[in-house]
């Protein structure tokens, strides 16, 4: 990932201080730079999973006159931003309340609150009568399906049965009309979802909290969210470059799949595909297997108690700490 630094931000120079118009002196973060840092990830379906919103299907989108499943971000970030919390518990470094009930007592320094997780994620919350925001260090694109939504998608139908297991009303003496179908992307199926992070102000530090909270499998969607594993998450590749190009975003990049011959039901091939274009539009590029091969050592520290791993986040927590303490106004000038 060293090829990638002159792309990240500095743990060691998180704030910067400016003059202010009604006081001598005040401290922000950092202002940012020119650089830009993608994560290309395959989300593979390997158990049926449901992505919708208000309606029974699955939320859907056109593009180039055809139909693709399409995850908004949240469906994503939500579980990783979770996993990240449990990552600084394990470490006593940070997760102290519940996810998205972030409250900032009175006399309470801000870095009991805000940690890593809220500088990756984003976050924000009330102290007295203000909100203080964080913007996410990372922005998740759309998870958009490499083939057209009649080919990833199923149904079943359902019915909501009472105890007994029957339809029929023991009260109102009538069977229950209470029936639906359910909607749902099929195992296989390829979506493609790009996070990035631009301005230079995520470190290396936080990349690595990225990585460890995206993992390599998980439990997604909201019908979903309690029968198991349903998702497999592949790095494609990471590419960094000082400007932002339009080939990483996900509809530019279905709609360029479309001039490879490539089996888009292959993850391998459709790896292949995405990468090839990707790594001749950036500067610099690492391929799946290297990317992978680095969050897999990761993940075998983490789970390892690596002591070296387990010193970078206390120090990533004291900096983190310290910028916000000093950016919000309740701690000392750095």
């Amino acid at each position: 990932m060293k090829c990638f630094e002159q792309y990240l931000g500095n743990l060691d120079a998180m704030t910067t201080e400016s003059n202010g118009e009604k006081i001598k002196s005040y401290i922000h973060p950092t202002l940012k730079n020119l650089g830009v840092i993608n994560v290309v990830l395959l989300r593979e379906a390997v158990a049926p999973v449901v992505f919708r919103n208000a309606e029974q299907e699955i939320t859907d989108i056109e593009v180039d006159g055809e139909v693709y499943v399409r995850a908004v971000p949240n469906k994503f970030k939500y579980p990783e931003k979770n996993r990240g919390m449990q990552i600084l518990r394990a470490y006593n470094v940070g997760g102290r309340l519940p996810q998205n009930k972030t409250v900032i007592g009175k006399k309470q320094s801000v870095s009991e609150v805000y940690d890593l997780n809220t500088f990756v994620f984003g976050d924000s919350a009330m102290r007295e009568k203000n909100v203080l925001p964080v913007k996410s260090g990372v922005n998740y694109s759309d998870g958009l399906s490499l083939l057209p939504k009649h080919q990833c998608v199923d149904q079943t139908f359902h019915n909501r049965a009472f105890e007994d297991g029957t339809l029929f009303d023991a009260e109102s003496k009538k069977n229950s009309d209470n029936l639906f179908n359910r909607h749902f992307i099929t195992p296989g199926t390829l979506m493609v979802q790009v996070l990035s992070s631009q301005g230079r102000l995520l470190p290396p530090e936080a990349l690595d909290h990225l990585l460890l909270s995206i993992g390599v499998a998980g439990t997604y969607g909201g019908q979903t969210s309690v029968t198991g594993t349903n998702i497999r998450t592949s790095i494609v590749g990471v590419y960094g470059a000082k400007f932002e190009r339009p080939a990483s975003s996900p509809y530019e990049i279905i709609k360029a799949l479309a001039r490879y011959e490539a089996d888009l039901t292959e993850p391998n091939e459709a790896e292949a595909a995405i990468h090839q274009m990707l790594s001749e539009a950036y500067e610099t590029a690492m391929d799946g297997k290297e990317a992978r091969d680095y969050q897999t050592e990761l993940v075998s520290r983490f789970e390892n108690q690596d002591p070296s791993l387990e010193a970078q986040y206390k120090k990533a927590a004291l900096k983190v700490g310290d910028l916000f303490d000093n950016w919000f106004g309740t701690g000392k000038k750095s």
